[in-house]
């Protein structure tokens, strides 16, 4: 393998890794984790402006190259990275839910320093995912029923603030990911 071909790889996995772990980083470092997305967004695009200097003299590496910064750039303005990300975290996470919704449903509510409890009804408990910055957060939900999913169906703020679900857990529901079962991740603002 060519160093730009190797150099390629490592700049996929580290996207792939950055997909993954989006959530961590973005609360750990808040204002500094866009320049981090942006310093590899940059360098997956130096490395697509070399594969296509070096494509003439040779085609197949230069090309491999340049697939694999296309495949990284459409997964990420796809938003498809995203999610794939969320739910590999998800999984990754998911012995700790199951033990958290375990406790909650034993003791009626979420505790404070790990959630939220919606009385519903349903009664619902959400585990944070994202503590996020000023009033934008995110929780882990166990619905069985998949009634939190019908918020996707709002078409644009008044349909949300609308929308029976909107105020979810005390906060401004406007968005869920399903990520296995009867599993979603929900945003709120």
């Amino acid at each position: 393998m060519k160093p730009p071909l190797i150099v390629a790889l490592i700049w996929f996995a580290s996207l792939g890794l950055l997909f993954v772990f989006t959530a961590p980083i973005s609360q750990a470092l808040f204002f500094l984790f866009p320049v981090i997305l942006w310093a590899v967004l940059f360098a997956g695009c130096l490395i697509a402006i070399v594969a296509l200097a070096t494509v003439k003299r040779d085609h197949r590496r230069g090309g491999a190259v340049l697939v694999i910064c296309l495949i990284g750039f459409s997964l990420y303005y796809s938003n498809v990275g995203f999610e794939w990300g969320r739910y590999v975290l998800f999984q990754i996470r998911k012995p700790m839910y199951v033990q958290q919704l375990a406790e909650a449903k034993q003791r009626g509510h979420v505790s404070e320093d790990l959630g939220r409890t919606d009385n519903g009804p349903p009664k619902l408990h959400g585990f944070f995912w994202q503590r996020g910055i000023l009033d934008n957060w995110s929780v882990v939900v166990y619905d069985p029923t998949g009634r939190v999913a019908k918020i996707n169906d709002a078409n644009g703020w008044d349909e949300i603030h609308s929308h029976d679900l909107s105020s979810l857990f005390g906060g401004t529901y406007y968005r869920c990911q399903h990520v296995g079962g009867g599993w979603y991740i929900c945003w709120f603002t």
